[in-house]
């Protein structure tokens, strides 16, 4: 019984620790360039070789990720409000190299790029609402 009660209490904190972790995102310090046209970029079935003006909002995802297609039409209606804001998607699901180098372990997977293709912020799982405007916001995007 007792042993039944501490697994319960040991899911129970893993799961509230899930919960404000994914999707709550943070900033990047220190960044790489991205390259887009070398990453596979595109937009609806189109590559996308250059950052966007202000912003590159960058999804990584897979065919399999059943909160994906939300996260896309949530960053391409941030990219046709906000002038000079890029979305572009990479597909994960035979880029393994890809997910190995960026070091993600989920899809969707966010990451802001600044007008140099810098990462400048990085969400895991579905953003928070709000969050990536507020991100933009930061980097004086409005």
């Amino acid at each position: 019984m007792y042993l039944a009660l501490g697994l319960l209490g040991l899911t129970l904190i893993a799961g509230i620790f899930y919960k404000v972790s994914t999707g709550s995102g943070r900033s990047i310090q220190r960044s790489q360039i991205i390259d887009l046209a070398r990453l596979g970029a595109h937009q609806n079935g189109q590559p996308v070789t250059d950052p966007g003006k202000s912003a590159t909002l960058l999804l990584f995802s897979t065919e399999y990720c059943g909160r994906c297609p939300a996260v896309r039409r949530s960053l391409a209606e941030i990219e046709s409000r906000t002038e000079g804001v890029l979305h572009a998607d990479v597909d994960l699901t035979d880029r393994i190299d890809v997910a190995a180098k960026f070091n993600i372990s989920q899809t969707p997977t966010v990451f802001i790029l600044n007008p140099k293709g810098e990462v400048t912020f990085r969400v895991s799982g579905v953003p928070k609402p709000g969050l990536i405007q507020q991100e933009l916001t930061k980097l004086g995007i409005k």
